[in-house]
Parts: structure tokens; C-alpha cells; sequence
């Protein structure tokens, strides 16, 4: 019998000050209503030099307090990030150094914005049913993008300049203790589709250098889309998604407490809520807030809201974004 899977402990960083729509659209050169164009009210960005595992640690202060646990406690480090500090080492391990975690394993997830699902995914089959007498043995898992360093700030760059965003989420869990239950998660990639959402350079393709003159002058080491190609799909992979977890679970979508639906656009995510008949007021779109955050986008809305739910109340998570790589998630407040 697998082990009941608890989220012990969470915590968020949305990083400096809140990003408006016109301070945006100044920075961009560009005279247009980036919130009506998006459906973005603002978004967060950091600090020069300040990097996905610096807001993660931000994060871990909180999830590790309410979890009861230290850094020794920790048996395992797991960080979803599509922006790593450096090309290597991991994210994770510069996390494990500002934490002062101790000589565990420490690794990175690439899932994009199925991160927050597929680490938990992870973390969960990596949690260790505890021997008698013993305590269980917690996983941080963190999530963390820095997108604001490597954005195009110009006019050409506004699609996704005024989209993508910083911020950090971190939650604890282990094989049984308090907190809310994991039921369900679900994620999948269809890497035919990569060339759609991504960013080409740097790259390991070319003998003797990542990126060249070429590149830059093209811009391949900004991120790129094809957004109008990807909303069929991105809707309706959200939908997908969402009705296995449901079912899986026997979780009513139209009555679940919370249905959190995190994409790009935050049009495919009303879409995709409204097909599958789920009120307005139930449906939070991560993105409409605080920008497109992809691994940690679920991950911040969870530890914001998970608190506002009555013991046995359910929220549902789901995403999709670059890979092209979607999933959802189940969790039953404690």
C-alpha cells in the first residue's frame, strides 16, 4: 500500500515591488494596454542579482517553520525551476548551500509549468514509508523562476515580456505527519511540440561554443512562442488533465472548493474552466495575478490560499506550458 502523501509545511516569495501595466509598457517602449492585451494585472520582478534558489530560500523560511523542521531534518532537496542560477550546478544545490541542508541528494526538475506537478509527483514516490518508531523523513520541494534577467525589453519583445515573471514556492512533505493530503497527480510531455514555446540558445548543438554572434543578433537566447498555435491545444490538454485527476479521485470539478488553472494566457485557463462548467467564483488563474511564474505558479497560489479551506475541502491544480508539458493535481485540506 503506497503511503498517504502530506504537504507538512509551504511557504511563497513574490520578489520587489509589483510591476504595473504602464510602468511595463514605459520599460517596453510601447504605447498599449499590456492588461488588457494579457489579462495581467501585474507581475514581480527581481532584484538585479537575485536568483531562483535566493527567492526559494525566501520561501523555505515559512514552509520549514510550519512543517516543524530543520535543514538537517531534510532528507531530500527537489527544485523545479525552467531558470537555473547557473547552467550547473543545479538550482538545488545552491539552494542546499543558502539553507545549509545537510550532505543529501539535491536535484533539479525541468517540467516548465507542470514543475510544481511533476515535483510532487516525484518527491511523493521518493518519500520513504518511515521504519516503527521512527519519524518520517521530509522533502523540500521548491519551485523558482527568475525570467525578469532574461526577458526582451523592447518593443519586438512584448508578447512574452509582459507574461513571464519571478517568484518562489516551497512546500514540505513526507510519508504521513499533519497537513494536507496529495490524492492525485498526473503530468505529460509531447515534445513535438517544443519548438512552439521555448528558448533556442544557449545551446549545445554547435562544436566549441553555446552560443555565437548569430544567435544574439537573432535573439535566440530570449524566450520565444507561438501562443495563437498553442491555445487549442493548451486548452484543451488542461481539460484532459483536469477530468483524469477528477475522476481519479472522485473530485466534483463544478463543486471542488478551489480550482486553480495556470497558463500564459489566462484566457485558455477561463476557457478550459468554463468547458468543463466550474463557476467563476471556484476558478483562480495564478497568471491573471502575478504573471506567468511557470514551475511555481501552482505552487504560490497553493500556499497562498490552502489556509482559506475547511478540513476535507479540495483543490485542484493544473497547468501546461513549454515541453509542450502539461498536468493537475489533487490536495484535501487537513
Amino acid at each position: 500500500m503506497l503511503p498517504e502523501i502530506r504537504l507538512n509545511g509551504w511557504g511563497y516569495c513574490l520578489p520587489g515591488d509589483a510591476v504595473s501595466n504602464e510602468a511595463l509598457a514605459g520599460r517596453l517602449g510601447v504605447d498599449r494596454d499590456l492588461g488588457a492585451e494579457t489579462g495581467i494585472a501585474e507581475r514581480y520582478f527581481s532584484a538585479p542579482g537575485e536568483g531562483p534558489s535566493g527567492l526559494a530560500a525566501i520561501a523555505a523560511g515559512p514552509a520549514m517553520a510550519k512543517a516543524g523542521v530543520a535543514a538537517e531534518d531534510l532528507s531530500m532537496l527537489v527544485f523545479a525551476t525552467t531558470t537555473p542560477d547557473v547552467a550547473f550546478p543545479g538550482s538545488a544545490c545552491f539552494l542546499q548551500e543558502k539553507l545549509a541542508a545537510p550532505t543529501v541528494g539535491a536535484l533539479d526538475l525541468r517540467a516548465q509549468s507542470a514543475g510544481f506537478v511533476a515535483a510532487l509527483d516525484m518527491a511523493a514516490a521518493l518519500c520513504e514509508i518511515p521504519a516503527a518508531g521512527t519519524s518520517p523523513e521530509p522533502i523540500l520541494l521548491a519551485t523558482a523562476e527568475v525570467f525578469s534577467s532574461g526577458l526582451d525589453l523592447s518593443p519586438s519583445g512584448a508578447e512574452l515580456a509582459s507574461r513571464l515573471a519571478d517568484g518562489a514556492s516551497v512546500v514540505v512533505l513526507s510519508a504521513g505527519g499533519a497537513g494536507p493530503k496529495l490524492l492525485s497527480s498526473r503530468w505529460y510531455t509531447d515534445g513535438t511540440l517544443l519548438e512552439k514555446f521555448w528558448t533556442a540558445a544557449p545551446h549545445s548543438s554547435q562544436l566549441g561554443r553555446r552560443i555565437d554572434r548569430a544567435d544574439l543578433a537573432a535573439g535566440r537566447h530570449y524566450p520565444q512562442s507561438d501562443l495563437p498555435a498553442l491555445r487549442g491545444v493548451a486548452q484543451a490538454r488542461l481539460i484532459e488533465v483536469l477530468r483524469e485527476v477528477s475522476a481519479e479521485t472522485q473530485t466534483d470539478l463544478e463543486t471542488a472548493a478551489r480550482v486553480v488553472i495556470d497558463y500564459v494566457e489566462p484566457q485558455v485557463a477561463v476557457a478550459a474552466a468554463r468547458e468543463l462548467g466550474i463557476a467563476k467564483d471556484r476558478v483562480v488563474i495564478p497568471t491573471a495575478s502575478f504573471g506567468h511564474v511557470m514551475a511555481a505558479g501552482l505552487g504560490i497560489e497553493f500556499a497562498r490560499s490552502i489556509d482559506g479551506l475547511a478540513t476535507g475541502e479540495r483543490m485542484v491544480l493544473a497547468s501546461a506550458g513549454p515541453g509542450f508539458t502539461w498536468g493537475a493535481a489533487v490536495i484535501e485540506a487537513d
